[in-house]
């Protein structure tokens, strides 16, 4: 039930900051909500209620927080909002930890397997906030390992189930690859970290972890739950920051500037590849300096203008020649960089430039990786649309369709759905002939 209280004069003061009405508010946090895939009906006698000093019940105390979050520029509490508990220390008069990505980890999968309650009522909403600032330096190298049976083949056993993590996602999508690796998470990774002392085994478990936790934030990405990427995706910046990893830091920003440009966000997105690229050491792998310069050029392309973007995309296109095997870790692939070029030259508003480069891309596609082709043959669609070519994006629809394995996509399924009520305005329902996969 709602609680009722005296007016909350400390709302109305920040909407007038803000420069909004009920309607704008309103109209403000149902954005943030549909970006986190949120389910919410507010309008301004929802506000007006709010004014008037009801409480808001969840999501609304967290949507409010992060809408006015981004529209002041600075961080606004739900204290200063007037509806919430003050955020004060620990309950025991303790300070609040620090960071301790492991444990957080743990929190969010959970040895029993079981789902965290407080995950299940409401998606994590998606944040907009300061970037991290630079690690102070240590004055200590790393210590020793804890005696054991923690060793380099427990590191080598988290980097393959990564690898594999990362194939099964190309395959069938971010829910059945989030399975596996939350599985690996879980039962592997986490005890060992927990049992690994502090020694070099130690950091290179955190480094592996960390690339780990990166994959995971891309399936959650995949099925539209852009709060649990970007939860995952800031772990996988505290796990390398742990073990002092310069390109684990820079990759998980990368990671989290593509989420935000998914969404729109297109200056935090620019922000976020900037961090990336200003992270990596001077001696990172060509491959490693690509694919964060690729990523810069998408961003640069949404909100800098074709200068820069060129310029990166070139340089990271120029790196990626150099690479000598796309099996490595730290490589490119080709089919992927040609991926980030289409998403540059469809930012620069060159569909026929775009259409070019994601053909290119799809005809050197390994033939497994049915979601990275499903989405390129959904976006290929989307862009033969807006070059006027009707037919020719039914045709690449229904080859979509024909796919010999279905990719489990939150993704490909809200394109397919868009696509759809496209071509259906554009012909009419009778002319998709072709039934839809269940």
């Amino acid at each position: 039930m709602e609680h009722v209280r005296e007016p909350n004069p400390a709302l109305r003061r920040h909407m007038a900051e803000a420069g909004w009405n009920g309607p704008a508010l309103a109209a403000a946090l149902l954005r943030v909500a549909v970006e986190s895939g949120v389910q919410v009906r507010y309008d301004r006698t929802t506000v007006a209620h709010w004014l008037a000093g009801t409480q808001p019940r969840p999501p609304g105390p967290g949507l409010l927080v992060e809408a006015f979050t981004r529209r002041l520029g600075r961080p606004v509490s739900e204290d200063e909002l007037g509806i919430g508990a003050q955020q004060r220390k620990g309950a025991d008069g303790e300070a609040v930890s620090a960071p301790d990505p492991v444990r957080d980890l743990l929190r969010l999968h959970p040895l029993s397997g079981a789902v965290d309650p407080g995950r299940a009522a409401h998606p994590v909403l998606y944040q907009v906030r300061a970037l991290p600032g630079p690690r102070p330096p240590r004055s200590d190298g790393p210590g020793a390992d804890r005696p054991g049976r923690i060793g380099p083949r427990h590191v080598r056993a988290v980097r393959e189930l990564t690898a594999f993590g990362i194939r099964y996602y190309d395959a069938y999508g971010g829910a059945p690859a989030r399975s596996v690796l939350a599985a690996g998470l879980r039962e592997q990774a986490l005890p060992w970290l927990r049992r690994s002392g502090n020694g070099r085994t130690h950091t290179e478990l955190l480094v592996t972890t960390a690339q780990l936790v990166r994959v995971l934030g891309r399936t959650y990405a995949d099925d539209r739950l852009p709060g649990e990427a970007q939860r995952h995706h800031q772990l996988a910046y505290q796990l390398a920051d742990e073990a002092d990893d310069p390109i684990g830091r820079a990759m998980a920003l990368r990671d989290q500037s593509t989420l935000a440009g998914t969404l729109h966000n297109s200056r935090y997105a620019g922000a976020l590849a900037a961090a990336a690229l200003a992270a990596l050491p001077a001696d990172a792998p060509p491959g490693v300096r690509a694919f964060v310069l690729a990523q810069y050029a998408v961003a640069a392309a949404q909100e800098a203008g074709p200068v820069p973007a060129l310029r990166s995309l070139e340089e990271a296109r120029r790196l990626a020649a150099r690479l000598q095997a796309e099996n490595d870790p730290t490589g490119y692939p080709e089919p992927a960089l040609l991926y980030q070029v289409a998403q540059v030259h469809r930012a620069l508003h060159d569909p026929r430039a775009a259409l070019r480069a994601l053909r290119a891309s799809l005809r050197i596609r390994p033939t497994g990786e049915y979601r990275t082709i499903g989405l390129s043959l959904l976006e290929v669609a989307h862009l033969e649309l807006d070059t006027g070519d009707v037919h020719r994006a039914r045709a690449t629809r229904a080859a979509y369709l024909d796919l010999p394995q279905g990719p489990a996509s939150g993704l490909a399924h809200a394109r397919l759905i868009r696509l759809e009520a496209r071509l259906t305005g554009l012909l009419g329902r009778t002319e998709l002939t072709r039934p839809r996969r269940p």
